[in-house]
């Protein structure tokens, strides 16, 4: 399910490593707007697993309050957007947790990058443990054996996270350029 997921994602991944790489992480106003955008994003689909969360393991996690507190070390102060994420099953909220909890290794590249450059600070979210035990837990899981029903659920719970982080990180573009 995982190489299914990948491929089903795989333009709207590339699409979001694109625009978010294009953020320098050694720079600290580029990293609060990096630290906003994960944010909105995460609160939006944070909401969504109070209603369904993967059967298994449950959800993801959540890093609002290490997020929140980064961005008040750089000056800034978490945006939010209106409204939650709805996931149509466990199996769309599965999908939605493989995204986010996928993320903890890119956020793992940036936290070392970060600390190469001499900037320990303001790395509370980045450094979170728990985003890479869950995903590491989660992992297995995808192994197993899903129904064409499921894996389209998660299919559309993993395109849901994609599209919020880009919907957010188009908002907050049109924010900097008013």
């Amino acid at each position: 399910m995982r190489q299914r997921l990948r491929a089903a994602t795989a333009p709207l991944h590339d699409r979001l490593d694109d625009a978010m790489g294009a953020l320098p992480v050694g720079d600290d106003s580029s990293f609060a707007r990096f630290l906003t955008i994960q944010y909105a994003s995460r609160r939006y689909l944070d909401a969504g697993f109070s209603d369904y969360r993967p059967v298994q393991i449950g959800a993801p996690p959540s890093q609002l309050d290490l997020i929140a507190r980064d961005l008040e070390v750089l000056g800034g102060a978490p945006a939010q957007i209106a409204g939650g994420a709805s996931f149509e099953s466990t199996a769309a909220a599965l999908g939605a947790a493989w995204v986010l909890a996928g993320s903890s290794m890119g956020n793992r590249a940036m936290l070392a990058q970060r600390r190469k450059l001499g900037l320990g600070h303001a790395d509370a979210f980045l450094a979170d443990p728990r985003m890479p035990d869950y995903f590491q837990s989660l992992l297995p899981l995808l192994a197993g054996d899903f129904d064409t029903l499921e894996q389209d659920r998660m299919i559309d719970g993993a395109t849901l996270a994609f599209t919020t982080f880009l919907d957010v990180l188009a908002r907050t573009e049109l924010k900097e350029a008013a």
